[in-house]
């Protein structure tokens, strides 16, 4: 992402700060969702999506949520901010799955939870490009039928930043925390039905830079 980037090389703002205070901002709209006694799952890709998912892990565990971590890859594919992330919710022993090794992860945590129980969907960011296929297929086609309330990180896993049209499948959030302004699918009629209510999520990037990035 162009604000990541240059909030990091033109103001010395790291990415795990960026990330901190993106995962804050999801687990303060997910909470909204959920009653004190909740259990939330979080879907984390190996991205910086999916370490703002598990910024978010964090947060929640802290306020008293019951926190399941789902990694839709395995831990050897995580590095930089997003491995860091990983490794304090371990020294956490925040409960942990990994889909590759344990195809079922979803399934038994939907048969241990409640309606009313949370999703944090933060698999892949605005960077995809390709239609998706085999297990990650199967989870999202898992999660849209599962009726869990789900709150998408950035963008729903699956749908094209640009169009707004799924690739091949998408995730249907009830809320979108939608990061440095809207994105431009978001405009499309096809979007509607899988972004639910919007918010933009304040990540602490400079409002001059916001500004600049968006005349691009």
């Amino acid at each position: 992402m162009e604000v990541d980037r240059r909030a990091v090389k033109e103001f010395g703002i790291s990415v795990l700060m960026l990330m901190e205070n993106a995962g804050r901002e999801v687990a303060q709209v997910t909470r909204s969702y959920m009653m004190e006694s909740s259990s939330v799952l979080i879907l984390a890709g190996a991205g910086n999506n999916g370490g703002d998912g598990l910024v978010a892990a964090r947060h929640l565990a802290n306020h008293g949520h019951r926190v399941t971590i789902l990694l839709t890859v395995d831990e050897h594919k995580y590095t930089g901010a997003a491995l860091t992330q990983l490794q304090i919710t371990q020294k956490m022993r925040i409960p942990l799955a990994i889909l590759p090794r344990q195809k079922d992860a979803f399934q038994h945590w939907l048969e241990n939870s409640d309606v009313g129980d949370a999703v944090v969907d933060a698999i892949f960011g605005t960077g995809l490009n390709r239609p998706l296929d085999g297990s990650i297929q199967e989870l999202i086609a898992q999660v849209n039928q599962s009726n869990r309330r789900v709150i998408s990180v950035d963008i729903p896993s699956g749908l094209d930043c640009d169009t707004g049209r799924p690739l091949g499948i998408a995730v249907q959030a009830v809320h979108t925390i939608s990061f440095c302004g809207m994105k431009i699918g978001f405009e499309s009629a096809e979007a509607i039905s899988y972004l639910g209510q919007i918010s933009i999520g304040d990540i602490g990037a400079p409002q001059a830079l916001l500004q600049a990035c968006s005349q691009i």
